[in-house]
């Protein structure tokens, strides 16, 4: 979201890729790591390898489920019990004995090219989605919702008279990621809510959008100081 003026405020709605950044930071940092530590192209560390699995599995989570409130809090019990049992099992049968060595022979590697090509494509995907969002976006003014959309420049009006807006975040992780979540909008003139996905910083753009329709409704509703007649 960027802010033009005092008068108006740009939204940009962005796509669900983006919230794959863990895996670009971690694909970056991997790569510089291993090319300064390899210097015969042989494969990366398995420690390495196992991190970088790691976070983009966790990461594909954001893509596989939708984490509401009450999901996480059952997942988060879930989770708590889950590990006081094996805990449990472990003191009883010691089971943690052959789980490490089971983990011991997983040996994941990758080389430097394998990390400079991932941390590549992220990159190059990345810069082609801010590209995307510099043709479609949200411009918010005292007056009306304009959609900028396509590449020609085409323009979508909604009146802001008696419009309500909601704020939802409906997924916990998209949340902790980039603050994003999602707004909607019921304009008086059309039945159709106005649906904006993926806003980064959500709870800074609410704010922003209810202090200039704010303005609008005290524009409108003050009346002038009557004129006291001449005596």
């Amino acid at each position: 979201m960027a802010k033009k003026n005092d008068d108006s405020i740009i939204i940009r709605p962005w796509p669900k890729v983006v919230f794959l950044y863990p895996t670009l930071v971690c694909a970056l940092v991997a790569w510089i790591f291993s090319y300064v530590t390899v210097k015969d192209g042989s494969m990366g560390s398995a420690a390495m390898g196992a991190i970088f699995l790691s976070v983009f599995f966790m990461n594909l989570l954001v893509f596989a489920f939708d984490f509401s409130r009450i999901k996480s809090i059952t997942l988060l019990v879930s989770l708590v019990a889950v590990i006081a049992v094996f805990l449990w099992l472990n003191g009883a049968y010691n089971i943690m004995e052959p789980i490490r060595n089971a983990m011991n022979k997983i040996d994941i590697r990758m080389n430097t090219q394998f990390y400079g090509f991932v941390a590549t494509f992220f990159c190059f995907m990345f810069l082609l989605v801010f590209i995307n969002t510099r043709f479609n976006y949200y411009e918010i003014n005292r007056n009306e919702i304009l959609h900028h959309h396509g590449y020609l420049g085409d323009i979508q009006r909604t009146p802001t008279t008696a419009m309500r807006m909601q704020k939802e975040i409906y997924d916990l992780l998209e949340y902790v990621l980039l603050r994003s979540g999602r707004l909607i909008f019921y304009p008086s003139t059309t039945r159709e809510a106005l649906v904006i996905d993926n806003v980064i910083n959500i709870s800074v753009v609410e704010d922003k959008i209810k202090n200039l329709l704010s303005s609008v409704s005290v524009a409108i509703n003050a009346d002038p100081a009557p004129e006291h007649p001449p005596v």
